[in-house]
């Protein structure tokens, strides 16, 4: 097995070792006697060692393969792209919602604002209430955001080819 956890886990092979045996450990002694005399020892135990390295949610990947606070972060600038909140962002949002239904409506207002049983932004929370699928509440907020978004972007555009214009007709004015 040491072979296999250095074929799979190259730097890594002694942690890779290291725990297997700390998942066999917590298995009962039962599972192991069964798995062994099973002829599949092997089977079973190669799968373990696979899973560990190149699973998402196990054991090995979080402290081995992306530890957590190894770097130093207090030296890290934090850059904020985020533009600030306009108006442009409410009107777009309420022009959107002004060609929706009455059903894309209250949902995006169950997204957005929540209820008294329901949290903002939680479509799970939504389904729960309205017993409509959680998978549909996603659908419907991901096409009213695209709409949004595409409403902004015409909007903000519009208002800079204004603001263009306006200050081309200011030079103009100021040059005679």
């Amino acid at each position: 097995m040491r072979g296999f956890c250095i074929k799979v886990g190259k730097d890594l092979a002694s942690d890779l070792y290291q725990e297997l045996f700390l998942i066999l450990c917590e298995k009962s002694e039962a599972w192991i006697v069964e798995k062994y005399n099973s002829g599949y020892w092997a089977g079973f135990v190669s799968r373990i060692v696979l899973n560990q390295y190149y699973g998402k949610r196990t054991s090995f990947e979080k402290n081995f393969l992306r530890p957590i606070a190894l770097e130093d972060t207090s030296e890290v600038q934090i850059e904020c792209e985020d533009e600030p909140y306009t108006e442009f962002h409410q009107e777009s949002i309420d022009a959107v919602l002004e060609k929706c239904d009455w059903y894309e409506q209250r949902i995006w207002e169950l997204w957005s604002k929540g209820d008294h049983n329901i949290r903002p932004r939680s479509a799970r929370a939504i389904a729960r209430v309205t017993d409509i699928s959680r998978q549909e509440i996603l659908r419907v907020v991901n096409e009213l955001k695209i709409k949004i978004n595409d409403e902004y972007l015409i909007r903000n555009s519009r208002s800079e080819l204004l603001g263009n214009h306006f200050r081309i007709g200011d030079r103009l004015e100021s040059e005679d």
